[in-house]
């Protein structure tokens, strides 16, 4: 195998992780769930207030991480 081959393939398999790390988890799932149940229930500046919470999860998200 060439280096170039190789390097290809580390790479490659360097994206993969990357795209694993980046799906959503079960707990990410469960919120984005719950979230949707809790904007069905608001009416008015529902947009802004979906936003406000998920700009809450996101910085909760990362702090985890």
């Amino acid at each position: 195998m060439s280096g170039e081959t190789k390097q290809r393939i580390s790479e490659l398999e360097a994206e993969i992780v990357r795209l694993k790390e980046a799906q959503p988890t079960l707990r990410d799932q469960f919120a984005m769930a719950a979230l949707a149940t809790i904007g069905a229930m608001l009416s008015d500046d529902m947009a802004e207030c979906a936003y406000e919470i998920a700009d809450a999860m996101m910085e909760a998200r990362n702090a985890k991480s």
